[in-house]
Order: structure tokens, then C-alpha cells, then sequence
């Protein structure tokens, strides 16, 4: 009998605690008349219910109330499909505690059902909730800046962003582990810095429209291919860097430069089509890609320090209008094989700006042994100027891959370019029949002023120091 009694009192502590712990998860349908009202219709619940419904007006003061009831509660599923949003935007840090995210927590909010007229999400509505599902309306037009930035579990998937939207703004999917597949409208032209940094998406289409894309916008992701439509006028710097999946890249055609350090750290990256239209890539753009090979554009004129550091290339080909090659910028090329150099005059070649002074373009593991075309008559050029003396076997030739002959080296200079009284001078001894290019530079990169010339021209510098001017396939290196 005493066995039962103790059996029978332990039966009930269990049953007593069970419902301690768990009564307290409930749901919980609020009807509200007026915005602010929740916090009273909720009264002694606010902190005992798990599942929320709420029917009525709500404004900016009802959301902190639910923020209320997650952080201090049991607050996780939140269903304001019945709702009338006041203004039918998701106001600013709608379900943010700003002290408890920058303490280093995430709001336990799991689920949000929102209404089917919600126009606008504000700035950081959801940012760093452990959300998991969503509803994107398709009334939405606007996302407001770092919207989902570190909601690190969020998983719709596929993500579809409605048509209507024309941006995915700064940090807006930054950190969003969970996102796999993003399917963007037709109506979107941009998509803003860093608004994919980190966000290990799998998928995700680049529409035709899409005007620019910002600083490291796609940057840290599971993307495998990145197709851009012509449409795309503006990458930012580091826009596809650090993809570690990244297999093959297309850029829009009529694009003038590489951005900085654009696929950088893509170590999987085996193809890029770089424009025709490219006359400069800058520094560090495909750095550390360790398994891309790719083509010079005809017409390129700069390439900046560190530009394709590390890369697989086997072969390189410098057309005519190349001026200037950065240091470092074919540095540790292990795979090289050969380089054409089509300019009778030999490039300028600058040592690396920040590590290895005195180091040119190809030093480190680049080969210094392999073939080095070069034009007939420019041989003695080439072993004698900085960088290109790096290589031991340089050979003359009239005859290239392309299939475009070499300008032979005559017994006089077109012109003379030199320096006076803070002037740049190009000076043309006879009237040309036809016009010259013409283009300036400082040793930085920053083109001072380009042009065409039939005649001798004079330039008032902005400033003394060190200039690049190069006049048909002449390069000079003018000092004031």
C-alpha cells in the first residue's frame, strides 16, 4: 500500500510538471479594433503563448509587442494573414530587439505568415530571427536594406522575389546560409553592395534588364555559373569573389573594364569570357584562380598589379595596344608556357606596389626560360627593359597567333614625346595623312586624356611627376 502511495505521488509531480513546463505553449487568436491595441488584448498571455493569430489593425507598436512576446516569451509562429499592416509596409526593424542582436542573439521567431497586400518590407524587418518559412507577397514592391541580413535559417526554397522589384538592396540576403535557389523578376536592375555576401545560394538567374551589380555583391556563394545579360553596365569591385564553386563566368559585351578583385579567390574557376571591348582589367581581378585560363581582349591597353596572380594560364598573348602590365599582375604562373608580346616597343612594366619591391610582372614561379615572341627588330628592347629582362630566351619573329602581321621597327620615331615647363609634348615632325591615337596616363592607372593627332600637341600637366603616353605603338615614360 505505501508502494502505491509513493508511485501514485510520484505519477502526479510528473503530471504536475508537464504541465508546468508545456501548459504553457498555447495559441493564442487576438481580435483587434485599433493600431497599438495588442499588448492589452494579449493582457497575462503575452508571455505564455507560442502560435499568435491576429485579426485587425496593426501598426509599428504592435510589432514590438510581438518582439516582446518572442524575446521574453514563448513567442515563435507568428500568422498575420488577417492583419491590415499599417501602411501595408513591414515598418523598420519590424521584428528586431536591437539590444538583444547586437548582444550576439538571434529572436526564436520561426515562422511568419504575412498578408497578401504587404507593398513594402522596411529596413532590417527580419533581421536576425532563427526564421525558417516566409511568405513573399506577390503585391511586394520594395525590399528595404540588410530585409533578411543573418537570418542564417532561413530556407524558401526556391526564394521567388515578385516582379515589380527593381532592387535587391545593400546587405539585403547577407549571411542567409540556408537559401539554395533565388529566382529574380524581368522588373529588377539592380542588385546593391554586399546584398548576396555570404548567402550559400546555389542558383540564381540574372535577368535580362539588370542594369548593375555593387561592391562584393555575390560574394562567398554556392554558384557554380554566373551568365550576365548585355543589359549590365556596372560591376562593382570583388562583385563574384571568393565563390569557391564557381566553374565558368560571362560578362556583358560592351563592358570597358575588370573590375578589382572581381572573381578573386574563385579557385574552381576554369572559364571567363572577358569582353572584346575590355581595354582594362584591374588589379587582383582573377587572383588566385588557380584553374582559369582565358584570352587577353584585342584591344586591351592596361592590366593592373596582381591581375591573374596565380591563375593556370599557358600561354599569353600581348596584342599592339598593350601600355602598361602592373607588378605581380602574371606573377607564379607555373603552368606558362610561352607569351607573344606584339609591340615593337616593349610595354612599361611597374614593380608590385605593396609586396616584393623590385619585383616586375612575372617573377616568383613564372618561368623565366620559356619563348618570348617578340616583333623583328625589338628583341634588344625587350631583354634590355624592366620586367621583360625577367625572361632569358627572347626571340624575334613576324609571326603571331592571330594571325596579324607585326609592325616592323623603323629607323625613325613617328614622333618625339618629352617634357617642358610642366607641358607634356608630342612632337610630330611632318603633317600625318591620317589620324594618330594618342592616350595619357599617370603611373597610377588614372587616364589623364586620350585622343587622335595629325599634328604636333602640347598639354598643360595637372601636376609634376611621373606620366605614361603612349602615341601609336610607341610607349614613353615622361618625367616633369
Amino acid at each position: 500500500m505505501k508502494r502505491f502511495y509513493y508511485l501514485f505521488v510520484f505519477l502526479s509531480f510528473i503530471l504536475f510538471s508537464s504541465q508546468k513546463v508545456y501548459g504553457q505553449a498555447s495559441f493564442f487568436d487576438a481580435h483587434v479594433s485599433r493600431y497599438g491595441e495588442l499588448e492589452q488584448v494579449l493582457g497575462e498571455k503575452w508571455d505564455k503563448i507560442d502560435s499568435l493569430i491576429v485579426h485587425g489593425p496593426i501598426n509599428a507598436a504592435d510589432f514590438k509587442t510581438m518582439v516582446h512576446s518572442a524575446r521574453d516569451g514563448a513567442l515563435h509562429i507568428i500568422n498575420l494573414q488577417y492583419a491590415q499592416v499599417e501602411n501595408n509596409k513591414i515598418p523598420d526593424s519590424g521584428f528586431v530587439d536591437w539590444d538583444w542582436y547586437t548582444s550576439g542573439r538571434y529572436l526564436d521567431i520561426r515562422r511568419i505568415i504575412l498578408p497578401d497586400d504587404i507593398t513594402e518590407f522596411g529596413f532590417c524587418a527580419f533581421l536576425g530571427l532563427t526564421l525558417r518559412t516566409i511568405n513573399i507577397p506577390s503585391s511586394l514592391r520594395k525590399l528595404g536594406e540588410s530585409c533578411f541580413e543573418d537570418d542564417k535559417w532561413l530556407a524558401v526554397n526556391p526564394l521567388i522575389i515578385p516582379e515589380g522589384i527593381e532592387e535587391i538592396p545593400v546587405r539585403c540576403f547577407q549571411w542567409c546560409d540556408n537559401l539554395k535557389k533565388i529566382v529574380l523578376p524581368s522588373s529588377l536592375k539592380t542588385i546593391d553592395m554586399l546584398a548576396f555576401y555570404y548567402a550559400r545560394v546555389k542558383e540564381m538567374n540574372f535577368p535580362e534588364g539588370l542594369d548593375s551589380i555593387g561592391y562584393s555583391a555575390i560574394y562567398g556563394t554556392h554558384l557554380t555559373e554566373i551568365v550576365l545579360p548585355n543589359t549590365v553596365k556596372r560591376i562593382g569591385n570583388a562583385a563574384f569573389s571568393d565563390n569557391k564553386r564557381l566553374k565558368r563566368v560571362v560578362l556583358p559585351e560592351g563592358l570597358a573594364e575588370i573590375p578589382q578583385r572581381l572573381c578573386g579567390l574563385c579557385s574552381k574557376l576554369e572559364k571567363i569570357e572577358i569582353p572584346k571591348s575590355v581595354i582594362k582589367i584591374n588589379s587582383g581581378a582573377f587572383q588566385w584562380c588557380y584553374e582559369l585560363k582565358t584570352n587577353l581582349p584585342p584591344e586591351i591597353k592596361w592590366i593592373d598589379w596582381d591581375a591573374f596572380s596565380y591563375c593556370a594560364l599557358d600561354s599569353i598573348v600581348f596584342p599592339t595596344t598593350i601600355e602598361y602590365i602592373g607588378g605581380g599582375a602574371f606573377n607564379d604562373l607555373t603552368s606558362l608556357q610561352k607569351i607573344y608580346s606584339m609591340s615593337p616597343i616593349p610595354p612599361i612594366c611597374a614593380e608590385h606596389p605593396l609586396v616584393n619591391p623590385g619585383d616586375g610582372p612575372f617573377d616568383g614561379y613564372t618561368p623565366n626560360d620559356i619563348p618570348v615572341y617578340v616583333p623583328i627588330g625589338s628583341g634588344e628592347k625587350y631583354r634590355q627593359a624592366f620586367g621583360w629582362n625577367y625572361f632569358t630566351n627572347i626571340i624575334e619573329t613576324d609571326k603571331f597567333p592571330t594571325g596579324i602581321m607585326s609592325p616592323k621597327m623603323g629607323n625613325n620615331e613617328l614622333c618625339k614625346v618629352y617634357g617642358k615647363d610642366n607641358e607634356l609634348i608630342i612632337e610630330i615632325p611632318n603633317l600625318l595623312s591620317s589620324p594618330i591615337h594618342y592616350s595619357i596616363y599617370s603611373t597610377k592607372g588614372t587616364m589623364i586624356e586620350q585622343g587622335n593627332l595629325t599634328k604636333s600637341y602640347t598639354l598643360k600637366m595637372p601636376s609634376k611627376g611621373v606620366y605614361i603616353v603612349r602615341v601609336g605603338n610607341t610607349t614613353h615614360k615622361i618625367f616633369l
